[in-house]
């Protein structure tokens, strides 16, 4: 048996309506004080964020609503956040996407610190900041499950994963109801990013039995939902799959980890800006075609999994694997994500400094299963087109 460890959140609370639950699970984290409501300005004009302020007061805490978290946020928006705490916060509730969660995370640790952004990534986590919620608008990053915290650094044009087991959110509410009114685009783009987690865990060199549970059952949820949320907003039954889904993508990557697809979007979206979910899509299937020969019988597996294919099997590895590539391929085109370098407004001349910059990603590359070169980096590069 594969030795492995795992970390999640204490609790979870999954289900239509469970954001009613916020000022209950908040009082088994600080009985008072000031709560710090983390937010961004998309979800803010939901009205969902002033919903939670409002039920947090009713029930005696003070409350503070920061709904100014940028999409992607840098080093220096998280500072200027930071700076405005003045460690005052007893607990922190992040509701938005992964760039909410995670700025959420590092708060917590930063809040009265005085310590920056970049001091956190170079010297290290130094322990456990406060309490933390996490209510994902998205099902897409799984930031929620995670030890994991994405920033931009602008001077390095690229975006460095904080990792820490003291970034684990204390407390996690899976609400569908809320990601009822995402948009299409925005759904697309998060769920293949869920995906992504799931098939790059379930092939990396960390995969073990517990990751490869969640990712089989992850990968079975998502790909049939994840068009049905697509095209229709208002399916909960969908929405509450694909939201499942993103969740045990992230515990998958507390357990095992990312691997190539993620190492070759960071310098995409630290570079050009282009969206972490849609940089994933257009790497989806170049990563795995290109690694298919020494990964097939792994990608056989996850089409086994998902249903592609009988659970006996059928006419080989290889061919398996080409169903779950085939198929993959069908969804990005159905889900209309632009795949080609061109369109995400990446230039010709690119190539040389981007796979500079991914080859650098060493916490994510000497996690895949292939050994992947310059040379082969550039190679999969070229095929996003």
């Amino acid at each position: 048996m594969i030795p492995f460890s795992i970390a999640s959140p204490s609790r979870l609370e999954f289900g239509p309506g469970k954001l009613a639950l916020v000022p209950s699970i908040v009082k088994t984290l600080t009985p008072s004080g000031l709560v710090l409501v983390l937010s961004d300005k998309g979800v803010s004009q939901t009205g969902t964020p002033s919903k939670v302020v409002e039920a947090l007061g009713s029930v005696g805490y003070t409350v503070s609503l920061v709904d100014s978290v940028p999409p992607e946020p840098s080093i220096h928006d998280l500072d200027r956040v930071a700076a405005g705490l003045k460690g005052s916060a007893a607990a922190i509730v992040a509701i938005g996407g992964g760039s909410v969660m995670d700025a959420a995370k590092i708060l917590a640790v930063l809040a009265g610190k005085g310590w920056s952004t970049a001091e956190l990534a170079e010297r290290g986590v130094p322990g456990r900041g406060i309490p933390t919620v996490m209510i994902p608008t998205t099902a897409g990053t799984g930031s929620e499950s995670t030890p994991n915290a994405i920033v931009l650094f602008p001077e390095k044009n690229l975006k460095v994963g904080i990792v820490s087991p003291y970034f684990m959110p204390d407390r996690v509410v899976l609400d569908p109801e809320l990601i009822l009114g995402l948009p299409p685009k925005l759904t697309a783009s998060t769920g293949v990013d869920a995906f992504c987690h799931l098939l790059e865990c379930f092939i990396s060199k960390k995969a073990n039995p517990m990751s490869d549970m969640m990712a089989r059952e992850g990968m079975r949820l998502l790909l049939p939902a994840l068009p049905l949320a697509y095209k229709n907003g208002s399916d909960i039954e969908a929405r509450s799959a694909t939201l499942l889904a993103a969740y045990y993508g992230g515990a998958c990557i507390a357990s095992s980890g990312t691997t190539a697809i993620h190492a070759l979007s960071y310098p995409l979206g630290g570079t050009y800006r282009v969206p972490h979910g849609v940089s994933n899509a257009a790497l989806l299937v170049p990563v795995m075609s290109y690694q298919k020969k020494k990964i097939a019988p792994r990608l056989a597996e996850a089409a086994r999994a998902i249903g592609l294919v009988g659970a006996g099997g059928g006419s080989g590895a290889d061919e398996e694997a080409d169903l779950l590539l085939q198929s993959l391929d069908s969804l990005v085109k159905e889900l209309k994500i632009p795949t080609s370098l061109k369109d995400l407004g990446v230039p010709d001349g690119a190539l040389a400094s981007l796979t500079e910059a991914a080859y650098g990603v060493r916490r994510l590359l000497d996690n895949n299963p292939v050994d992947l070169s310059r040379e082969d980096i550039r190679t999969i590069y070229e095929l996003v087109k």
